[in-house]
């Protein structure tokens, strides 16, 4: 059983450089998709990807989807998205507005979806208190466009979850919010987001330090191993997650994008790959272990003799 499927973005001049790697998923960059490329791209992009990966997924454009010009440009990119093959959209719910924010974000996705209800829609948290994104706000958003008949999981960027539910963005100490994040603490949000992204769950994940420079907040993508958060807590917890999801009466899906740096995201992305497929093989074969020594007891009964030898 795969645990997860693994990649990151590629243009369409590195998707055969990504499928030598081994990963399974290519993700369709922003500025693929916010930039007036010939169809020919999309459809060519669409031919390799399909035949190369599992999934293709398209992030949308930076730009901020609560504006007019934003909205345009965001309906345009799922457009060139649905072209290229695209599976899932991931996207940033942009700035807040005040009274009504989540009505406003359902209106978006309704836009959304009247371009393409077969595509999956996948917001991403927040990285500070000015956008719109908080878990609490995304699981209210999940629910919301669900009753609408919209397809839709959330966007777990591990490292905004980390800015926004630990208050980063206001203190600007990664040291102590560091030290918050631990192997539990991960795993809480894992199986928070596992309840509301039903048979999908879509995982994305870099290491940042920022800056906090007056009111606001600014974040930096770093090499594995020179940002935050630490990466060996979250190791463990993913590791914890995928075998028990593997265990699970109703296996989901799970897609692991790595968002660092263009010029080390593959080496960095292999390296992910190899710690948490490590530590998931060690907890696959204790719990194996447990299991037959299970089913030897249970069927030779073994540990009521050892029980009653005591």
């Amino acid at each position: 059983m795969i645990l997860f499927e693994w990649g990151t973005y590629n243009a369409l001049s590195t998707l055969r450089q990504a499928a030598l790697l081994g990963t399974r998923i290519t993700e369709i960059p922003p500025a693929v998709l916010a930039r007036r490329m010939s169809p020919d791209y999309y459809e060519n992009y669409r031919q390799i990807g399909e035949k190369y990966f599992t999934m293709i997924i398209a992030h949308g454009p930076y730009y901020n989807v609560t504006s007019e010009r934003g909205l345009k440009a965001h309906l345009t990119a799922i457009e060139r998205a649905t072209i290229a093959g695209a599976k899932i959209y991931n996207y940033h719910l942009g700035r807040r507005i005040g009274a009504g924010d989540l009505n406003v974000q359902l209106e978006i996705l309704k836009k959304f979806n009247e371009v393409n209800s077969e595509m999956i829609y996948s917001p991403e948290p927040a990285t500070n208190e000015e956008g719109f994104g908080t878990l609490d706000e995304l699981e209210e958003l999940v629910k919301a466009a669900r009753e609408e008949g919209i397809k839709i999981i959330p966007s777990l960027q591990l490292e905004n979850i980390f800015l926004t539910e630990l208050k980063v963005y206001e203190t600007g100490d990664f040291l102590e919010a560091s030290e918050k994040a631990d192997t539990q603490w991960w795993l809480n949000i894992l199986e928070r987001m596992d309840k509301i992204s039903e048979d999908m769950v879509h995982i994305r994940f870099s290491q940042v330090v920022g800056i906090k420079y007056g009111d606001r907040f600014y974040k930096k993508r770093m090499p594995l191993g020179m940002g935050y958060p630490p990466f060996e807590p979250l190791a463990e917890a993913l590791s914890t997650y995928f075998v028990n999801n593997s265990m699970a009466k109703d296996v989901k899906k799970i897609l692991f994008l790595y968002t660092g740096l263009p010029e080390v995201k593959y080496r960095d992305l292999i390296d992910i790959y190899a710690t948490v497929m490590k530590l998931s093989i060690d907890k696959l074969m204790s719990k194996r272990n447990q299991m037959e020594y299970g089913r030897f007891y249970a069927t030779t009964g073994r540990g009521e003799e050892e029980d009653s030898d005591q």
